[in-house]
């Protein structure tokens, strides 16, 4: 028995949004994430798996009774998922032409070229390419 199993990262994202099977047509849509995974969870809630590359996994869930999304609590941002990218200035293309609510293109003293989206629920996700390296300190 492996752990994590194969197929699964040590550490990853788990988002709860109001209307999961929105937010992960905007997500497929605008940033060309792949829905690996749909079942129903012992809560009886849709679990989703969506994929960005070989190894950028999302898990999301469809929120229920007992859980809000960051909008609807108004807490803004509750936390940010970060993405690494191959081509940051492609994907900001692709998201701006979906209609993607995005920043502008800035490179950050880190060295990361980079824009953030807020997604339809209000999550923040951080999309990067690292372009330079850091400064030693």
């Amino acid at each position: 028995m492996r752990n994590p199993p194969p197929g699964y990262q040590t550490v990853s994202p788990y988002l709860l949004y109001e209307d999961a099977a929105a937010v992960i047509e905007y997500l497929r849509k605008a940033f060309g994430f792949e829905q690996r995974l749909a079942q129903t969870g012992a809560a009886g809630r849709t679990h989703y798996e969506l994929v960005l590359g070989e190894d950028g996994l999302v898990m999301l869930g469809q929120a229920g009774e007992s859980f809000r999304s960051p909008r609807s609590l108004g807490v803004q941002p509750p936390s940010m998922v970060h993405v690494y990218v191959d081509d940051v200035d492609a994907l900001h293309a692709r998201a701006t032409a979906a209609g993607a609510d995005v920043t502008e293109l800035e490179t950050a003293p880190v060295g990361d070229r980079r824009f953030t989206a807020t997604d339809p629920e209000g999550q923040v996700w951080v999309f990067a390419q690292r372009v330079a390296e850091p400064p030693a300190g």
